[in-house]
């Protein structure tokens, strides 16, 4: 007798991908990165990049790498807010821009190919974190992929000088694979590799002090999913080794003498800094690279106690949520215990910054994710429908900022209509229109920056030197008078001071301030140069040959005193000495035009002056 058969269950789609190997969401996840980001590869060095790497001649060798990234902390440079100063040990960050300069040279193309990578391979862990906790491969995905394409991560991604945190974030995820296996496996080597990515994630970035409530976390989501969780002895065993690597990193980090910067924290202000973190990071329709003018007043307000009013609900629905959307509730803690360290309860020197949501948009992304997954129809279509229209406005907004770091008055521009009162992102909207030979334009974004804060030495500097540009040597004058008077030691600002004087007849004020750089830089070869220019011009043959001598002996390398030397000479009836320095002009500065042709004159009429 025959018997009845089955009905044959055709797989749905959400079935079909959870058998898909894992390479697949690997160039999944790769290709979405290089879409989105791809236009970053064109973008140049901006901001803190200049410094940092292109004038960053330790970046060039190994030796200099270690002694001074590795072997020693890195001071504080900023003018955003006063504070005493302080330091920051990240090697592994510096060690990673090392690598580049090797690899790339000064090419930005290269550097923003690294920071993509990163990107890219921190979407790939999540998706492999998240599976290890048991969420299927489509919501993981989903996941990864969408916290790729957060707006809020476009300055951690694009500006190179922010890479410290997709880096600290690449350690955290790989620490926290590492700790999960060793729940499954008690092998000691996971736990090894998860002490070794603990501490690294440190070296990369302070926020690497998080691995310790993420493990929590994860060891908590973990344990809710399984019918035999794992005993308590080796959760607390994780825990431990977490605990060892922050203090063996403190450790070094006290050796080296790093200290972080001091001053006042912002206690009644954290519940605001923490909802505005949490507004950029869902909403960022205006954005700024430069956000120390965001911070809110550290003052017991209305607002303040609204803030802490919502925070407190928040907790409140996260202790509900977490026994009945345990998913969610570790993106929603996860979101919060990440940017705890940003919101005023510690001094930072950079008070507020974008950046500082990387990690925290992990979670994000999560909970986002996991509150659609447990919405039931149909109101699970509307929400869908919701999410899919904010991805799709979060990406049209990231490719729109994308845009801005393609160019850098473009992006101090859009900038500053998130922070108009930004006094550093006017001076450095001025550098740029400088350098592009907008000369007018720049000198309305320095008086900027100096209406905004009347102290800001650099920028009065800078405009003394735009002022120079335009022919406006009284007005380039009075701005570095006034460079000066806030600071007496930049001899920067007194060479520039020193040359203006001269190019405005006022030879016996400029001699005073050349020879006064010199003692403020003795190493400085180009105020050597310039008071022997000064000198010969007053008829001191001698002394201005022994200046451009001193400036020859400083810097061996610049053809600009051999060159004057040797006119000094051919005048003076020197022909021998005199060609002898042009062919040494000629080594460091081939084919030069005019020493080709003094050379023709000497050798024509070895009498002959210039």
């Amino acid at each position: 007798m025959a018997q009845p058969r089955a009905a044959k269950h055709r797989p749905t789609p959400l079935h079909w991908t959870e058998t898909l190997p894992g390479w697949v969401w690997l160039l999944v996840i790769a290709g979405w990165t290089l879409l989105l980001y791809g236009r970053v590869l064109q973008a140049p060095f901006v901001y803190d990049d200049l410094d940092q790497i292109v004038r960053n001649t330790s970046l060039a060798s190994w030796h200099t790498v270690f002694t001074r990234f590795v072997a020693a902390p890195v001071a504080f440079t900023s003018e955003l807010r006063a504070a005493s100063a302080g330091s920051s040990y990240r090697p592994l960050y510096w060690l990673s821009l090392a690598i580049d300069r090797h690899l790339w040279g000064l090419s930005p193309a290269g550097f923003h190919f690294t920071s993509l990578v990163l990107h890219a391979l921190n979407g790939i862990l999540l998706v492999r974190l998240l599976r290890r906790l048991r969420l299927s491969s489509i919501v993981a995905a989903a996941i990864a992929l969408l916290w790729i394409s957060l707006p809020i991560n476009s300055e951690a991604v694009a500006w190179v000088s922010a890479r410290a945190y997709p880096l600290c974030l690449f350690f955290l995820l790989l620490g926290l694979l590492c700790s999960l296996h060793f729940l499954e496996t008690r092998k000691p080597h996971h736990l090894v590799a998860a002490s070794v990515c603990a501490l690294a994630s440190l070296l990369s970035h302070e926020s690497g002090i998080l691995i310790l409530p993420f493990t929590a976390l994860a060891i908590l989501l973990y344990s809710r999913g399984d019918t035999t969780p794992p005993r308590r002895s080796f959760a607390i065993i994780i825990l431990g080794v977490d605990l060892a690597a922050i203090a063996l990193f403190f450790a070094i980090r006290f050796a080296v003498g790093a200290h972080g910067a001091s001053g006042p924290a912002s206690p009644f202000a954290f519940a605001s800094e923490l909802w505005k973190y949490i507004g950029w990071t869902l909403l960022p329709i205006h954005m700024s690279v430069e956000r120390s003018t965001s911070m809110p007043a550290n003052a017991l307000s209305v607002p303040a106690i609204l803030a802490w009013v919502t925070l407190l609900m928040l907790t409140a629905l996260l202790v509900w949520i977490s026994r009945h959307r345990p998913v969610s509730a570790f993106g929603l803690a996860w979101l919060l215990v990440a940017l705890v360290p940003f919101c005023g309860l510690i001094f930072l020197y950079q008070g507020m910054a974008e950046r500082f949501a990387y990690i925290a948009s992990v979670g994000a992304a999560i909970a986002i994710v996991a509150a659609i997954t447990y919405t039931k129809p149909p109101a699970r279509n509307i929400v869908i429908a919701a999410a899919a229209l904010w991805a799709v406005w979060g990406i049209t907004r990231l490719e729109s900022r994308l845009s801005d770091w393609n160019s850098p008055a473009a992006l101090y521009s859009s900038s500053l209509e998130a922070t108009p009162s930004s006094p550093t992102l006017y001076f450095n909207l001025g550098f740029t229109l400088r350098e592009d030979g907008k000369l007018t334009e720049a000198v309305q974004a320095y008086q900027n920056a100096i209406r905004l804060n009347p102290h800001y030495q650099r920028a009065y500097s800078s405009l003394g030197e735009t002022y120079a540009r335009l022919g406006q040597l009284d007005d380039a004058q009075a701005a570095y008078s006034r460079a000066l008077d806030l600071d007496t030691k930049d001899a920067g600002t007194t060479l520039n001071l020193a040359v203006v004087l001269n190019q405005s007849g006022h030879r016996e004020e400029a001699e005073t301030e050349f020879r006064r750089a010199i003692a403020l830089s003795p190493n400085d070869s180009a105020a050597y140069t310039d008071l022997g220019v000064l000198l010969y011009q007053q008829g001191h043959t001698d002394q201005a040959a022994a200046m451009f001598q001193s400036a020859i002996d400083h810097r061996s390398t610049d053809p600009t005193p051999y060159f004057n030397l040797a006119i000094l000479y051919q005048q003076s009836g020197h022909p021998d000495r005199a060609l002898a320095l042009y062919r040494k002009v000629l080594e460091l500065r081939p084919n030069d035009p005019d020493t080709l042709a003094n050379i023709q004159r000497l050798q024509a009429n070895p009498g002959s002056s210039r």
